[in-house]
C-alpha cells in the first residue's frame, strides 16, 4: 500500500468516526468538541466531556465505525459551566 492510500484510507476512517459520533445518541450533542486523529496506526480521540460516563461511552461509539484498532482516549472531563 502506497502512503497515499494509507493517507486516504486514514481519512476515510476519521471521517466515518467522526460521523458516528455526530449521530450517537448521547455524544452527539458533544461531537464538535472531540477531534480524532491517527498516530501511529493508534486511534487518539481528544477533547472534552461534560462526564466520565459520557467519555466511557466513546470507545464502544468508535467500535460502532467498524474501527479494530487501538483507541486511546485523552479527553478530559470538565464539570459544566454554571451561569
Amino acid at each position: 500500500m502506497t502512503s497515499q492510500e494509507c493517507e486516504s484510507r486514514e481519512q476515510r476512517l476519521i471521517e466515518s468516526i467522526a460521523a458516528v459520533l455526530s449521530v450517537h445518541e448521547t455524544l452527539q450533542p458533544y461531537s464538535k468538541d472531540l477531534s480524532v486523529s491517527i498516530e501511529d496506526s493508534t486511534i487518539i480521540i481528544r477533547g472534552r466531556l461534560p462526564s466520565t460516563q459520557l467519555r466511557s461511552q466513546l470507545i464502544p461509539a468508535v467500535r460502532k465505525a467498524g474501527v479494530l484498532e487501538q483507541v486511546v482516549t485523552e479527553v478530559e472531563v470538565t464539570a459544566a459551566k454554571v451561569s
